[in-house]
């Protein structure tokens, strides 16, 4: 009788996804070969998509496509184009809309780095009135783009709003007003703008947008989004041509609806092992992901934070593949950079506990350490393929540290033990 090779399934192609299943094919390169694993990765673009340039593709900047059948060449990972509809989680299969119909897939081992997207369901008129920094749809960065070529082209004053006043709103601003002079950017934010930064930070943020002619109005809550204004809860109206809405992140409903154990953003519960608690044969990484044990660091939803995510998800399907017990995931945050328009940004030092500090890049220094980082995060899969276990972190000794605090208080500690189960 002939063996079935372990089905291995990666759900989605992001940050997370797309690193998790090259590290993983390397790392496993000889049990592909032999036909012992077969690893299938499951996407609904064919072409990996840089978030972090998602507000380029809304200036209508050229920004390079990565087809996944060139990352993935070689590796020996077959690739499913389609949108996963559903998980079912008992008898160990997905199912996946394809241009060609309906496919079922059987899985004994699934990561889900299905990634996060826009709220837009949480202030009414949003999915109606906002476009959203997403890659595909009728109100995306692309369709943004086509909509401000046009209004550009009336050359009127047209009227932007930017609601969000975290580092994708800020980015976007600076974005589209230096793409747009002839067209007016207006950023509104809930709190005190920066204050997911220092005062510093803050106002280097401020002066280099003022510059490029973007208005702020801060300390602002967003009720509704209408098609021709965003509306307060004390009924100011502010008016707008275009909305973009850069609100907070939400995962998809795909986790909950298959019965797994989530939290009130809809992501995954996890162990340090990557595994979900409700139902360890899948595993989670990404912003899919939300480790119930802090892993040296705050966890937020970030590029960075999903690589590494990513990159251990596949260490530890790895581990257990060769029967070697995993690593509890930990990772320490070592900065974060804000573009500010094309030429220009801010870059801090946030190592070891995701607070910001200096020393601060600005100005065109800032500008090329982001960018370096940027495309660095892009290419990884590219590197991994060739150099598998390419990708470190900083802070991988930080859980087990805290592990030993832990027990000499008495508390308990995860269990690795757990294993991959066998193909049937």
């Amino acid at each position: 009788m002939v063996q079935q090779p372990l089905r291995m399934i990666i759900l989605g192609a992001g940050y997370a996804g797309m690193l998790a299943t090259v590290r993983l094919a390397g790392r496993a390169r000889r049990a592909v070969r032999r036909g012992e694993v077969g690893i299938t990765l499951v996407n609904a673009a064919d072409s990996f998509v840089e978030r972090l340039r998602l507000h380029q593709v809304a200036a209508n900047q050229p920004v390079r496509a990565s087809p996944i059948s060139d990352i993935l060449r070689g590796t020996g990972v077959s690739f499913v184009h389609g949108t996963v509809t559903a998980i079912d989680t008992v008898g160990r299969r997905i199912e996946v809309q394809t241009d060609q119909g309906v496919r079922q897939i059987g899985y004994d081992r699934l990561l889900y780095a299905l990634g996060s997207t826009i709220d837009r369901d949480s202030v009414p008129g949003v999915r109606e009135h906002a476009y959203v920094l997403t890659p595909g749809g009728p109100r995306s960065a692309t369709a943004l783009g086509e909509r401000l070529l046009q209004l550009d082209a009336e050359r009127r004053r047209a009227r932007i709003i930017v609601c969000g006043g975290g580092a994708t709103g800020v980015e976007a601003s600076a974005e589209l007003a230096e793409a747009y002079p002839n067209l007016s950017v207006h950023l509104v934010t809930q709190g005190a703008f920066g204050s997911f930064t220092t005062p510093r930070a803050a106002a280097y943020m401020h002066r280099a947008l003022s510059r490029l002619g973007v208005t702020l109005q801060d300390h602002t809550t967003i009720a509704e989004v209408g098609a021709d204004d965003v509306r307060t809860p004390h009924g100011s109206r502010i008016p707008h041509d275009v909305c973009l809405w850069a609100g907070g992140f939400t995962a998809p409903p795909l986790a909950r609806e298959s019965g797994l154990a989530v939290n009130e953003r809809g992501q995954i519960l996890i162990d340090p092992f990557m595994r979900s608690l409700s139902h360890p044969d899948v595993s989670a990484a990404g912003d899919a992901a939300h480790p119930v044990e802090t892993p040296g660091a705050p966890v937020r939803m970030a590029a960075f934070t999903a690589v590494v995510m990513g990159a251990h998800g596949a260490d530890c399907l790895s581990a257990a593949l060769h029967g070697r017990p995993p690593r509890p995931l930990s990772f320490a945050y070592a900065g974060q950079a804000i573009a500010l328009g094309r030429h220009d940004a801010i870059g801090f030092n946030t190592y070891p506990d995701d607070r910001p500090n200096p020393p601060y890049f600005t100005g065109r220094l800032g500008h090329e350490t982001r960018e370096f980082f940027v495309r660095l995060l892009a290419d990884l899969p590219n590197i991994e393929r060739r150099w598998p276990g390419f990708f470190t972190w900083l802070g991988k000794g930080r859980y087990a540290a805290a592990a030993r605090r832990e027990q000499q208080h008495g508390a308990p500690t995860a269990s690795p033990t757990r294993s991959l189960p066998t193909s049937g």
